[in-house]
């Protein structure tokens, strides 16, 4: 089996491009149309991607601020240490085969 590799991948689409170029536009557009969804998917998981790093490295700078003066910044140091700590981990659901606790009967009046 041919693998495909990148420069030959290359040489089709600009092979590809040039032939849409001298195409007219109403062949043209039928023929990228399918490309917009996953050109857009590609955008939003960059964007996406983009965001996620950029606020870790703001993060870490904050982290990294707080670090060079740890005297005059002891309780920023607390608050990443805790944000960081694992949470306590919730108690486990109650078993659906276990029987269940009836509530008690409320008290009758007197006749």
């Amino acid at each position: 089996m041919n693998a495909s590799t990148l420069p030959s991948l290359l040489s089709g689409l600009a092979a590809g491009s040039s032939a849409l170029a001298d195409a007219p536009w109403w062949i043209v557009i039928p023929l990228l149309l399918p490309a917009f969804p996953a050109l857009a998917s590609g955008i939003a998981t960059l964007a996406a991607t983009y965001s996620d790093n950029r606020a870790a490295a703001m993060r870490r700078r904050h982290e990294d601020r707080f670090l060079e003066d740890s005297d005059r910044y002891r309780a920023g140091l607390d608050h990443i240490a805790r944000i960081h700590q694992p949470t306590t981990a919730l108690p486990p659901p109650p078993d659906p085969a276990a029987p269940t606790q009836q509530p008690a009967e409320p008290p009758v009046p007197p006749l």
